[in-house]
């Protein structure tokens, strides 16, 4: 019998859901909780950044200001992250720790990808960051044929 092809949305959130579980057990084996990955992450990935900057990228993973504040402070007292003018960054300790992380999750990550193709996970990667980097408001008033903002 053969399955049915998957709405977008949907395919989206099974393959979500699949890719999660070795990212999960990872940052628990690492003992790092999702946010403070993705905050490392953003900072190894961008330098240093504008602290609204990452507080705006924390707010669309469901942190509110408060869980933002505490989970910042909980990165900069284990001496990962600093916040000089503004602007966080990793410190030596959290540039180590993110390319330790990073390196496992690349490593988990590239197994699990061998089992694709190639040049359809590009052809995939490179949607979703189109995706990722088009404004939201601009997703929404097309959703709603509304005009853009």
């Amino acid at each position: 019998m053969n399955a049915p092809t998957l709405p977008f949305g949907t395919a989206m959130a099974l393959a979500e859901r699949n890719l999660r579980g070795p990212l999960i057990q990872i940052l628990t084996e690492e003992d790092l909780e999702p946010g403070a990955w993705f905050t490392l992450n953003a900072l190894g990935l961008r330098g240093a950044t504008p602290t609204t900057t990452v507080k705006a990228l924390l707010s669309t993973n469901g942190y509110d200001d408060a869980s933002v504040d505490a989970l910042l402070a909980r990165l900069a007292a284990g001496g990962l992250i600093e916040d000089g003018d503004e602007l966080l960054r990793l410190t030596a300790a959290g540039v180590e720790r993110y390319a330790s992380v990073s390196d496992r999750i690349g490593t988990a990550t590239r197994r699990v990808f061998s089992l694709f193709d190639a040049a359809q996970v590009e052809t995939a990667r490179a949607v979703l960051q189109q995706i990722a980097e088009t404004d939201p408001a601009t997703i929404a008033a097309i959703a709603f044929d509304q005009a853009p903002a």
